[in-house]
């Protein structure tokens, strides 16, 4: 419920400070696991993803902003969830995979952190999308964030994780699919 409130909110403001450029949206399954993994250029682009989503994406943050006194407690109520960067952690690692096994809609930025360019992501993506089966829509945003500026935000076409079954979750595989979702996304920050 307070998703939906934030999310229109979020709409109505949006609409007024940015020029939304968007396209893609039918490409979100409306039902079943998916993972939303897209390029990070800026702190609000986990706003912009949500505001074009019909469905709640659960997204995975960085554990320093749920120290923030104001930001951690509304992150967590909008179904943000933390993870530490610095080691495995297996807390975030479970909550993400039960996420998923609930059907719902799981959003990552691979980079970890901000960057201009789609580079050097982790694999995590891959690892929760070969685990759970889950397919990846990849999204490209690009432009700034500065009022009354254009916004593109692409989503492409789910990749599935059907030709990658029935092999064993290694390193080679986990680079090989994400070398894949990292080319899609790239190709959507160009549009």
């Amino acid at each position: 419920m307070f998703y939906r409130f934030a999310r229109r909110i979020a709409l109505i403001f949006g609409h007024i400070l940015y020029r939304f450029t968007v396209s893609g949206q039918e490409h979100i399954p409306q039902s079943g696991a998916v993972i939303i993994c897209s390029n990070h250029i800026h702190g609000m682009d986990a706003l912009a993803l949500a505001m074009f989503s019909k469905r709640q994406i659960f997204f995975m943050g960085k554990k320093e902003l749920f120290d923030r006194p104001i930001l951690g407690p509304l992150l967590r109520k909008l179904g943000a969830f933390q993870v530490d960067r610095a080691g495995n952690d297996l807390q975030a690692y479970r909550h993400t995979m039960q996420i998923l096994k609930e059907d719902k809609a799981l959003g990552i930025f691979s980079q970890g952190t901000r960057a201009q360019e789609f580079d050097n992501v982790k694999g995590g993506v891959a690892v929760f999308a070969l685990k759970s089966g889950a397919p990846v829509v990849p999204v490209g945003i690009r432009g700034t964030y500065r009022f009354f500026s254009r916004l593109h935000v692409h989503f492409g076409p789910p990749i599935t994780m059907d030709k990658y079954q029935g092999r064993k979750i290694k390193s080679d595989l986990v680079d090989e699919v994400m070398t894949e979702i990292v080319s899609h996304v790239s190709a959507l920050t160009l549009k």
